[in-house]
C-alpha cells in the first residue's frame, strides 16, 4: 500500500497516542475491530459488511477508499508501532453549495440473511466505546440504525456528534445520551431502546451543514458495546 508522506507521518505520530482499556469478555461486545477479511475487503467481527457511501443537498461530495471496491469500502491501515493492528480509513472531499452533505462510513454487525439485515440486541449495555482520528472537520456523527427490523424510517435515526481532540483518541458514548436529529417530524420519532434492539449497523460520518469546501481524513478502530 502506498501512502503520501505526510499521511505516513499522522500514521506514526498517532501510534504514540493510540490506547485502548481491555475489558474482561463478558461485560462487552466487539462490533467491529477491523481485524477480518472477506474477499479482500474488511469486515465486523460478525462478517458484516463494511461500505462508504454519500450524500448531499444538491452538489456531490467524493471520499477515496480501498480501490475498485463496490460498494465503496474503507482501506485498512496499520500503525508503524503496532502492525498487528488495523484501523479503517477513508478520505473525503464535502463541497459547496450544499445545505448538508456527508460521506459516511457504514458499520454493519452481520451479513444479510436472505437479502434483509440482521440485527443485533444491544439494549443491555450502556456505552459504545470507540477510536476515532479525523482532519478537516471538527466533530463526527455517530448513528445507530436498524433497517429492516419493523421501525418505519429511513433517516434521522439516534445519534450523537463526537467533538474530536488531536490524534487518534477513545471516545465513550453513553447510550442513554442518543436522540433523533430535530428535523425528524413527529410521526418519525422512535424509541432509542427499541433500535438499539435490533440494531443493524452503526455509521460514522464526516459532514457539513451550509458547507464550504472542506476535505480531510477519517480513521476508525474498535467498536466496543459495554456494559
Amino acid at each position: 500500500m502506498k501512502l503520501a508522506g505526510s499521511f505516513m507521518t499522522v500514521l506514526l505520530l498517532l501510534s504514540i497516542l493510540a490506547t485502548a482499556t481491555p475489558l474482561a469478555q463478558d461485560d462487552k461486545f466487539v462490533y467491529a475491530d477491523f481485524e477480518k477479511v472477506e474477499n479482500g475487503r474488511g469486515v465486523t467481527n460478525n462478517g458484516g459488511l463494511v461500505q462508504i457511501f454519500t450524500a448531499h443537498d444538491s452538489t456531490p461530495v467524493k471520499y477515496k477508499g480501498l480501490a475498485n471496491a463496490n460498494p465503496g469500502a474503507p482501506e485498512l491501515i496499520v500503525l508503524k508501532d503496532a502492525p498487528q493492528n488495523h484501523l479503517a480509513s477513508f478520505e473525503y472531499n464535502l463541497v459547496g453549495p450544499n445545505q448538508w452533505a456527508n460521506v459516511t462510513l457504514e458499520i454493519q454487525g452481520r451479513p444479510l440473511k436472505e437479502g434483509k439485515p440482521v440485527a443485533d440486541d444491544v439494549s443491555g449495555y450502556k456505552q459504545l466505546s470507540l477510536q476515532l482520528y479525523a482532519t478537516g472537520v471538527e466533530s463526527l456523527r455517530v448513528e445507530f440504525v436498524s433497517h429492516g427490523q419493523g421501525i418505519n424510517i429511513t433517516a434521522g435515526f439516534p445519534q450523537l456528534p463526537i467533538r474530536l481532540k488531536p490524534g487518534l483518541n477513545t471516545y465513550v458514548i453513553p447510550l442513554k445520551g442518543l436522540s433523533q436529529p430535530t428535523w425528524v417530524q413527529a410521526g418519525e420519532r422512535v424509541d432509542t431502546k427499541d433500535v438499539l434492539k435490533k440494531l443493524t449497523a452503526v455509521s460514522i460520518s464526516a459532514y457539513c451543514e451550509r458547507c464550504t469546501p472542506v476535505q480531510g481524513m477519517v480513521l476508525v478502530d474498535n467498536l466496543v458495546f459495554q456494559k
